[in-house]
Order: C-alpha cells, then sequence, then structure tokens
C-alpha cells in the first residue's frame, strides 16, 4: 500500500495536469474513473476554454434579450445584466470617466465574468481551479499590462510623453532643493517605473495566492477524514471527524464563494484604475 504521504497530495486540486481524476483506487494513488486529454490539451486549457465558451453564450443570449427592449424578466436575466450593470456603474464610469469608460467597458465585463466563472467553476466538485495556477494569472494580468500601457502611450501622444508622465514635479525654488532635487527626481522616476511592473505582479499574485489558498485548506480539511481512516479511529472517533470536517468545509466553501465573487471584482476594478492612471496621471 502506497505511504499516506505519497498518497495525499493537497496541491492536486491547483496544480495542471492531462486529466481529470474521479475516483482513487484502493491504495488511495491512482485513479480507476477519469477523463484522460490527448496532449498538449490540459484540464486547465479545457477549464478556460469553457469559461470562454459560457461568456460568449452569456453575451448573445443578453444582447439579444435586451434587444427585443422588453424589461428583464426570468432570474438568469436579471442576475447578467445586473453584473454588467454593476461593472459598468461601480467600476468603469468611477475609475475611467464619463468620456472614456465605454471604449473599456466591454474589456472590462469580459476579465470580470472570466475570472468569475473560472473561479466558480473551480468550486465544482471534480474540476479544476485554474486561477489557483500563477501561470493562469499571469497571463491575465500580462493582458492588462499591455491594455493599461498602449492605451497610456496612446493618451499621452506616444512613448516619449508617456516616459515624461512618470517623472514627478519637484519644486526647486529653495536652495536646499536646488542641490537635493535632481536626485530626488531621478529616485522617484525609477520607483515609477518599477510601480508600473509591480502592479501587474500584484494582479497576478492577488488572484493566484486567494483561490490557491482557499482550495488548499479545504482540501487539507478533508484529509482530515483520511487521517483518521490510516490511524485506525473507531467507529464513534472516525463519525465526529467526518462530521466536523464536513461541516468546517461547508462553512468554508461559502467563504470561499465570496472569495471567487471578490477577487473577480478586485481584479477587474484594479485594472481600471490602473487604466485611468496610464492615461491621466495628472489625476
Amino acid at each position: 500500500m502506497a505511504s499516506e504521504k505519497e498518497a495525499f497530495d493537497p496541491f492536486s486540486h491547483v496544480v495542471d495536469s492531462s486529466s481529470f481524476e474521479f475516483f482513487e483506487t484502493a491504495d488511495l494513488h491512482s485513479a480507476i474513473h477519469g477523463i484522460h486529454l490527448p496532449s498538449p490539451i490540459t484540464k486547465f486549457m479545457v477549464m478556460e476554454l469553457l469559461a470562454a465558451g459560457l461568456i460568449i453564450w452569456a453575451f448573445l443570449w443578453v444582447a439579444r434579450k435586451i434587444a427585443t427592449g422588453q424589461p428583464p424578466k426570468g432570474k438568469l436575466w436579471n442576475l447578467l445584466e445586473s453584473l454588467l450593470i454593476f461593472i459598468r456603474e461601480e467600476v468603469a464610469k468611477p475609475a475611467l470617466g464619463e468620456h472614456d469608460y465605454k471604449r473599456f467597458l466591454p474589456y472590462l465585463w469580459t476579465i470580470f465574468l472570466f475570472i468569475l466563472l473560472l473561479n466558480l467553476l473551480g468550486m465544482v466538485p471534480f474540476l479544476a481551479s485554474a486561477t489557483a495556477s500563477l501561470a493562469v494569472t499571469g497571463t491575465l494580468a500580462l493582458i492588462s499590462f499591455c491594455v493599461i500601457h498602449y492605451n497610456g502611450i496612446v493618451a499621452n501622444h506616444g512613448f516619449t510623453g508617456y516616459i515624461k508622465s512618470f517623472i514627478p514635479h519637484v519644486e526647486m525654488d529653495e536652495p536646499i532643493m536646488k542641490l537635493l532635487g535632481p536626485p530626488i527626481v531621478v529616485g522617484m522616476f525609477f520607483l515609477e517605473i518599477l510601480g508600473a511592473f509591480i502592479r501587474a505582479i500584484v494582479l497576478a499574485v492577488r488572484l493566484f495566492a486567494n483561490m490557491l489558498a482557499g482550495h488548499t485548506v479545504l482540501v487539507i480539511i478533508l484529509s482530515f477524514i483520511r487521517i483518521a481512516v490510516f490511524a485506525g479511529a473507531n467507529e464513534i472517533v472516525l463519525s465526529g471527524v467526518t462530521v466536523a470536517s464536513i461541516g468546517l468545509v461547508v462553512c468554508l466553501s461559502l467563504l470561499e464563494l465570496f472569495v471567487a465573487c471578490l477577487q473577480a471584482f478586485v481584479f477587474t476594478f484594479l485594472t481600471a484604475i490602473f487604466i485611468g492612471l496610464a492615461m491621466h496621471p495628472e489625476h
């Protein structure tokens, strides 16, 4: 029989692989039922394609409904329209202003729904949590990084103008500032440049760390049942551990559901803020 250390991997749900594993053999080491994917497709790719497909369907469906001119009817229509209006009114307009928000609204809608669906799909048993992978969140952050700075360059009349926007304005009237001002300006300029890259890193790491931690904690708590079985606990102890573990997992899953929605909002909100700062650095 495989050792407990070999059999239990708390990170299996958040690590990419070429198969979806459903059940394990008696030695708790390998899957006997699952879906094996053809190379080079991985389960994270499947989850991303599934989320993208659902978003395309949702956009087309709700667009046709809105085009009818009728008031929203039904839970799904109200839910989708409420989410889209929320991102428009609470994220895009405050961060980008009335003049610019419409240009970026499709991107903000897409990134919000994509991350939200990946987070929620990751909570479904036997599926995978793609946003618990730094490669996935890093790619999303890289896309936002390109959107942010491309529009910063365009809004500031070219790359040179955009770089100049990173130069801080420091009053040089005082004698001490004439001496210390140039080094301070140079230092602050490089800090601003560094900050532009750190913002993208923060976008990736914040989403990745929250989803990784949440799913890992849930798996570890459920593993208490496995540990009780390995330890040869009697029926009373095993029943108590099982009930306690499942009850705690249910409570934490509700918290994880909130975190899944919150992190999608935070990623989208920060992206909108960073776009606004890049386009209007003087604000």
